[in-house]
């Protein structure tokens, strides 16, 4: 009966891990899933920007300003609800992830060691995700339609510039668009992805533990 008793609850572990390394799988897959779609959004909004508007809005924004705003502005709204959606798609496969870790068989100081880092790790990816899609693509859309505003000091008789100087759009320098800036986005990936190589070495670990069960169980 003890033998019996043993082998079902063996059998309970290897099932229990089996669902817990697919729902991790899954859950990864999504993860880099949804920053692969950021990137190549990103890419296209920046190629489109500069082949094809950086050249004309100032023709359409002439012709009729009030449309070209609507047109950013529902290009934007867009985005946002996009990036809702990608909320939401990160967040459904970590619950079930974390449902099929907690009523696992394992100890519970292991339980709370693998949420925890799987609910840290989905935090960096969604929040930085979220941040990018925040802060950089509405000041892209904003760049497009805006007119850049100079300032000079000029004497009142003679109308000439006595203070500063007008700075062109071709002189100013806004490196905080530069790509090389973009690495503030990249960092919290990487250190993200430290932390699934971390929970998947825990996996075979655990993996490794049922099997040497396993097998002291089959040679008694």
């Amino acid at each position: 009966m003890d033998k019996d008793r043993q082998q079902k609850e063996l059998r309970e572990k290897k099932t229990a891990f089996d669902e817990i390394r697919d729902k991790f799988k899954n859950w990864r897959f999504n993860m880099y899933l949804c920053l692969f779609l950021y990137i190549i959004f990103f890419v296209s909004v920046q190629g489109i920007n500069k082949l094809l508007i950086e050249n004309n809005v100032g023709r359409w924004l002439e012709k009729n300003q009030y449309v070209v705003v609507f047109i950013a502005a529902t290009i934007l709204g867009i985005c946002f609800i996009a990036d809702s959606i990608v909320t939401s798609y990160l967040k459904t496969p970590l619950q079930r992830l974390a449902l099929k870790i907690d009523i696992s068989p394992m100890k519970d100081k292991e339980k709370s060691e693998m949420m925890r880092l799987t609910q840290e790790t989905n935090e960096l990816f969604k929040e930085t995700l979220k941040k990018f899609g925040i802060l950089v693509i509405p000041a892209i859309i904003a760049s497009v339609i805006n007119t850049p505003r100079t300032m000079k000091v000029v004497d009142i008789e003679t109308g000439e510039n006595i203070i500063g100087r007008v700075v062109t759009d071709k002189e100013a320098q806004i490196r905080n668009e530069w790509t090389l800036f973009y690495i503030c986005y990249l960092i919290p990936i990487i250190f993200a992805t430290w932390r699934i190589i971390q929970f998947n070495k825990k996996l075979r670990k655990i993996e490794q533990r049922i099997l040497n069960e396993q097998k002291k169980h089959h040679g008694s």
